[in-house]
């Protein structure tokens, strides 16, 4: 059976939006994350006086098979509409895409003027609309917000259970370009490794 594609459309995102995005269920479940290793004389577990051809320290991530899966659901944490308005104030830009009229993503920005670079705040696209395309969309929307505010890279940060978010950020012409192993508080995520990743702007 051939599912008919909805028409794909982008606007800014408004305050307004904010129930709706409330509503959408951006969940994910993967079988696969990414371990992180650390080794080398730096690191707490190596010997210090190693010979000077091996390396300092060193952060690898390794594809890691996970049974059962994991499941997360992103709106645990902003289970309230009201943390999704803080969200909406608390940024300079973005767009939201909708799917045969009806929200299904979006994509909210700001600004690192000392950097000069656009981050990512957040960029979701619910569960039933994916597949469709929009989150490559809303991507290059944010790209081009970016170049517009004379940005040469924009930023994001994912974690390395996301796996599904990061081999989407790699098709989309993103690197990692650094890990952060505490970044997180304690509490249910403070076991999850941090990964930045970036995309010059040409």
């Amino acid at each position: 059976m051939n599912e008919t594609l909805p028409a794909i459309d982008v606007r800014s995102v408004t305050f307004a939006d904010a129930p709706d995005l409330h509503k959408l269920d951006y969940s994910f479940e993967t079988d696969r994350i990414y371990t992180l290793r650390v080794y080398g004389k730096l690191a707490q577990n190596e010997d210090a006086l190693q010979s000077l051809d091996k390396p300092a320290i060193a952060f690898e991530l390794w594809e890691t098979a996970v049974d059962p899966p994991i499941y997360k659901s992103f709106r645990e944490y902003e289970h309230k509409l009201e943390e999704v308005e803080t969200r909406l104030r608390s940024v300079e830009g973005g767009y939201v895409a909708l799917a045969g009229g009806q929200i299904a993503g979006a994509v909210l920005l700001n600004v690192e003027r000392w950097r000069s670079v656009a981050r990512i705040e957040d960029i979701i696209v619910g569960r039933q609309f994916r597949r469709y395309g929009i989150g490559s969309l809303l991507l290059n929307c944010a790209s081009d917000w970016a170049r517009n505010r004379g940005c040469w890279a924009i930023v994001l940060e994912t974690q390395n259970v996301n796996h599904p978010a990061i081999q989407f950020y790699l098709r989309n012409g993103f690197e990692a370009w650094s890990v952060h192993q505490h970044f997180y508080p304690p509490g249910l995520i403070e076991h999850e490794v941090a990964i930045f990743m970036g995309k010059k702007l040409r």
